[in-house]
């Protein structure tokens, strides 16, 4: 097994940020580029990565925006939303894979919010991806949640437009919810929670009507034990995706050998989830 790379991308807009990529003996062996979740640094992802290259299929996971070896920090004087995510920092690093390894069909993957914008990135540049994985992600349109879930997304939505003002930032650590989050990303993230639409400030981008026309192999991974991702809220994101039926697999404790695997803990266990991905990354063509 190589020793992982480290690219270094710039977007369109002058940030700078890093991502790993983890790579097989193949060039063309299909890469999956995958999004980390909220306010997780790309580093949690480094077995994911290693055993995604045991089943052949090359990985790439990129930092965030302000997170990391990112070149900005969310504050007063620097705030971004999905727009800058997805148009300037995913399209960079597209852009950087491709040239990296130009033979090996690129996939584009995410935990949580990373799967959400995997999926809007994919439907703004179909041509230029094989297809989607999301793992532990799902609208966070409130119906999709109940009880104390319910209460906490409509808290979330009540909280960020008061303090992020404030502070010129959302204080996520200090209230169990990503980490030093934008104001911008907590609007956007928001504006799905009240509506379950995907409209992001500033872009010119229909994304609702791209996702309806985007015609690629979808995969969705949802576990029983995930309260941030119940299958609810899978099911909202991929009837979003009606072109082409998309694949999801919803594992109770049978499927995850007997372990209740949550929206996180997964991520220690990636020897459940890599197989899966790997065989369905195949039988897609994508080789």
């Amino acid at each position: 097994m190589t020793s992982p790379e480290t690219l270094t991308i710039t977007a369109a807009d002058q940030h700078r940020f890093d991502a790993t990529l983890y790579t097989t003996p193949d060039a063309c062996a299909p890469v999956l580029i995958f999004l980390s979740a909220l306010g997780t640094p790309a580093k949690v992802y480094r077995h994911l990565g290693n055993e995604m290259v045991h089943h052949e299929v090359q990985l790439c996971t990129p930092d965030w925006r302000g997170i990391g070896s990112s070149s900005v920090r969310a504050g007063r004087k620097s705030d971004f939303g999905y727009q800058h995510l997805v148009e300037y920092d995913i399209a960079a690093l597209v852009a950087s894979v491709r040239q990296r390894l130009p033979r090996a069909a690129i996939w584009l993957g995410g935990h949580s919010l990373g799967g959400q914008l995997a999926l809007l990135s994919a439907a703004g540049m179909p041509s230029s991806v094989a297809g989607v994985v999301l793992i532990a992600s799902g609208s966070v349109h409130m119906p999709c949640y109940t009880g104390k879930l319910r209460w906490g997304v409509r808290f979330l939505t009540t909280l960020s437009p008061i303090v992020s003002p404030v502070l010129g930032y959302f204080p996520g650590s200090r209230v169990g919810f990503g980490g030093r989050e934008a104001a911008g990303l907590m609007r956007d993230w928001s504006h799905v929670a009240r509506t379950g639409r995907y409209r992001p400030a500033g872009s010119q981008i229909d994304y609702e009507r791209l996702l309806n026309t985007l015609d690629v192999p979808v995969l969705a991974l949802s576990f029983a034990a995930d309260h941030w991702a119940p299958a609810a809220a899978t099911d909202a994101l991929l009837r979003k995706v009606s072109k082409r039926q998309p694949t999801h697999r919803h594992w109770n404790a049978p499927e995850t050998q007997g372990i209740a695997v949550d929206h996180y803990s997964w991520i220690k266990k990636p020897s459940l989830v890599a197989p899966e991905v790997a065989r369905f990354i195949r039988a897609s063509g994508a080789h």
